[in-house]
């Protein structure tokens, strides 16, 4: 008896102690929204009773107890065995299904937007719904078509198994990694099956042609019906963003070819970044990858940055795509009713292929060259909460520079929307400074009306007075 008195007396010490360290030695925090739960930290609602609900950050869990700083900055600790239930809030990517299910037992599918501590939104048949979270027990996530794909590729054992495999990205519109897949298969075995959905693939290809054009070119994509044909980016220009971004404290994976070394020290032999011995030059074609962007870097050799290969994107790139332009961008800004349809006037954002790179960064150099303010950038990468993209994003009587008062406009960081203020700042401040020129010759798109024809003088008219 007297060992067991003793065990809940040393558990509680211990999770006091674990307060203290999170809270920072006991000083009080300021209680910031945009800085209490880091990118990664999970996110939870605690039922601790009937009538009571914690939510915030797991900031330590283990078998027995779990410990969270709430939305009001403050360190709670619980027994599992002593709370109703944890309900873990989800990460949906952009357009991700899923189904939630209601307290008082319904259940509601379709695509999910957000799982916040406030409310969770869903997009059902076409209609947006704000479920308040006091009505909502749970939220899970159909598996993304990346998941599905991964699964598949684990399983497809045989040449049977990868051809279903090739069917399912047919059905899924996934041409591109069909044609990929059935050419590893056809590579290795002969399928007539195989041979026959190849065929097909390359056809719907050829009938798809709005992104396949010459490498170097500017490439072009009907988004929707009723507008023209708009620009996107090549791979190629893709590819050069990613180096311009790469960052060597979180690298990503690159290579560099023998050729592209073999020139830089041509070109650039007499520079002291360069060695001058014979074997220290041949010692060059077995560093690794990464050290020889940075010394293209220290040369400025940015006639050779395009024949750096990227292999996966970089840490800010990739914040962008999984935290602001498939999160929120295209799901708030980039909608039929908003920025991307006939309708956006200046500011126009791409919304079909949306999963595709070249139109992604299209929708990045958007944001960083089009000037809807002259005083106000889109993206103010010296104060980035002074971005015209933050600030149009805010409720009215929080922002600086509010949204113009459009019929069905929404703040996107409103009280629900804390975590994707908080993702779309630090993606900002992930981008390199001092910001590259990108030399990617490419001019955001603008649907505003034409200008109103010259008087029949031959002068335009004179600007009315106001009244």
């Amino acid at each position: 008896m007297r060992t067991d008195n003793l065990a809940m007396p040393l558990r509680t010490l211990s999770l006091l102690l674990i307060g203290v360290v999170l809270w920072g030695g006991g000083q009080a925090e300021p209680a910031e929204p945009a800085t209490l739960g880091g990118p990664t930290e999970p996110r939870v609602v605690v039922h601790v009773g009937r009538n009571r609900d914690v939510r915030g950050f797991v900031k330590h869990e283990d078998e027995d107890f779990i410990v969270i700083r709430t939305v009001d900055a403050e360190i709670e600790s619980f027994s599992k065995a002593r709370v109703l239930k944890i309900v873990r809030l989800v990460e949906p990517e952009a357009g991700q299904r899923g189904v939630v299910f209601l307290r008082d037992g319904q259940v509601r599918e379709g695509v999910i937007m957000a799982d916040e501590f406030d409310h969770v939104v869903m997009v059902i048949n076409g209609v947006r719904s704000d479920l308040p979270r006091e009505t909502v027990d749970h939220v899970t996530l159909h598996p993304t078509f990346e998941q599905r794909f991964a699964e598949y590729k684990r399983s497809a054992r045989s040449a049977e198994d990868r051809l279903r495999m090739c069917r399912w990205l047919m059905q899924e519109r996934r041409y591109e990694l069909a044609r990929a897949e059935l050419a590893a298969l056809l590579d290795e075995s002969s399928v007539p099956d195989a041979l026959r959905l190849l065929k097909l693939v390359e056809a719907q290809l050829a009938l798809e042609g709005d992104l396949v054009g010459t490498a170097g070119e500017t490439q072009d994509v009907q988004d929707d019906a009723g507008l023209p044909t708009m620009p996107v980016l090549t791979h190629a220009e893709v590819n050069l963003i990613r180096v311009y971004e790469i960052d060597f404290e979180r690298p990503p994976r690159v290579a560099v070819d023998p050729e592209t070394i073999a020139t830089m020290i041509k070109l650039y032999g007499t520079n002291r970044e360069i060695p001058a011995s014979e074997m220290e030059r041949r010692a060059l074609y077995r560093d690794d990858p990464l050290e020889i962007v940075e010394l293209l870097f220290k040369l400025q050799a940015r006639e050779l940055y395009p024949r750096v290969e990227v292999l996966t994107e970089p840490w800010a790139l990739n914040l962008f795509r999984r935290r602001v332009h498939n999160t929120w961008l295209l799901n708030s800004c980039a909608t039929a009713h908003c920025h991307g349809a006939p309708g956006a006037g200046q500011l126009f954002l791409h919304r079909r292929r949306h999963k595709d790179a070249r139109v992604r960064y299209a929708n990045l150099l958007i944001l960083e060259r089009l000037e809807v303010d002259p005083d106000w950038p889109l993206i103010n990468y010296d104060d980035p909460m002074m971005s015209l993209l933050i600030q149009y994003g805010l409720p009215r009587n929080q922002a600086r520079k509010p949204h113009p008062d459009v019929r069905g406009w929404k703040p996107v960081f409103g009280r629900g929307g804390q975590r994707m203020l908080r993702d779309t700042l630090s993606w900002i401040d992930a981008m390199m400074q001092p910001r590259p020129d990108y030399p990617v010759k490419y001019e955001p798109p603008s649907l505003m009306p034409p200008a109103p024809p010259p008087s029949a003088s031959g002068e335009p008219e004179p600007p009315r007075e106001p009244r």
